[in-house]
């Protein structure tokens, strides 16, 4: 079996396997991304998928595991929009459905494109051409039925740096930004999160900006000062998502993650951004008590690695070294008191941390 095919020989697989989308497009990319592979079978029944030892992960769509390499494996489809959400699709997966139908139904020319046997190229839609020219453009006119392709293509202006959006597919972006609202919040915050891993995560906001699909995700936030804030600093990953507390109010913030539903970690790393942020980098102007006082409130005396987090994300968003934050807290860490118990233990152990901070401060 060929490159592409790498089609376990103790498994016989029914109709004809073709690896899709973006282990495709990384592979003519010569990119080092690492992308999982995906595959459609054509001219095969779910009856002979799971009589070949798949099984099924899919309810609402017929895609399978495979039972030794554990890929997905997808019968060929065509879907027609019937009602609202992802979930407004009328599927058909019978073994009729062409390799070049089913891509058909992708969103990007450059996520349309298919890898068959002895390497066979199928590109029915141009998205070798659109690879070489760097363009994002959508396949067809079916890209308008799910509003989240709109968050796509922004998350792949943020993974692929080089690449623009086509005017025509610009334009259908703008006409879809009514249809947002519809979306969960769980699908949002995946494209979301996986632009902000991409090499110019500032491009998703600026993407979604000149669209105008602020609206209703990422209202209430000043996206073109994140988008801004992200390319000056070259934040990616959490921090990236923590430049957000870095310029808003922690309401802000807070609204903006209930709205997302960020993760707990993620939630408390962007909220804590808002929160302590401006103080822990203004701690060698504070007295001793403040100083005391702040660090208790941002919880760096407690154990775990929240707070190495957070100083992470102040440090990278604020541009400023908080070194001497970072010594300080592991010292305070570090003091114990011994002949106490209960709460004179706690009384003790806060006068004699304060006084490390005083005499800190002094030899500065």
């Amino acid at each position: 079996m060929n490159n592409a095919g790498n089609i376990s020989l103790e498994v016989k697989i029914p109709g004809t396997a073709y690896m899709v989308g973006g282990a495709v497009r990384e592979q003519l990319r010569h990119s080092d991304v690492r992308t999982d592979k995906d595959w459609v079978v054509v001219g095969a029944t779910e009856e002979e998928m799971l009589a070949a030892g798949f099984a099924q992960v899919g309810s609402h769509f017929p895609v399978f595991l495979h039972p030794t390499s554990n890929e997905e494996y997808a019968l060929a489809r065509t879907e027609r929009k019937q009602g609202t959400g992802h979930k407004g699709f009328k599927v058909d997966s019978n073994p009729e459905v062409t390799i070049e139908e089913d891509l058909q139904r992708r969103d990007l020319t450059i996520n349309a494109i298919a890898i068959g046997q002895d390497n066979e190229l199928v590109d029915p839609w141009g998205g070798v051409a659109d690879l070489e020219a760097q363009v994002l453009r959508h396949v067809s006119e079916a890209f308008v039925e799910d509003p989240l392709r709109v968050l796509r293509v922004a998350r792949f202006t943020a993974i692929l740096p080089d690449f623009e959006v086509a005017t025509e597919t610009l334009n259908l972006m703008v006409a879809m930004r009514e249809e947002l609202s519809s979306l969960s919040a769980e699908r949002v915050w995946g494209e979301y999160a996986k632009a902000m891993s991409g090499l110019t995560p500032h491009r998703f906001f600026e993407t979604l900006n000149d669209v105008g699909a602020v609206e209703p995700w990422f209202s209430d936030l000043s996206i073109v000062s994140v988008a801004a804030l992200v390319r000056e600093r070259w934040l990616r990953h959490a921090n990236a998502i923590a430049a957000i507390g870095w310029l808003h109010e922690e309401e802000a913030v807070a609204k903006f993650c209930r709205r997302l539903r960020v993760p707990g970690k993620l939630f408390r790393l962007v909220r804590d951004v808002a929160r302590h942020g401006q103080a822990l980098c203004e701690l060698e102007h504070k007295s001793p008590a403040d100083v005391l006082r702040i660090l208790q409130h941002s919880h760096a005396l407690r154990p775990g690695s929240a707070f190495a987090r957070l100083i992470d994300a102040v440090e990278a968003c604020s541009s400023i070294d908080l070194s001497t934050v970072r010594d300080l807290v592991q010292q305070l860490k570090l003091i114990r008191v011994e002949g106490f118990s209960g709460e004179e233990y706690g009384h003790e152990l806060q006068r004699v941390r304060l006084q490390y901070i005083r005499t800190h401060i002094a030899s500065q």
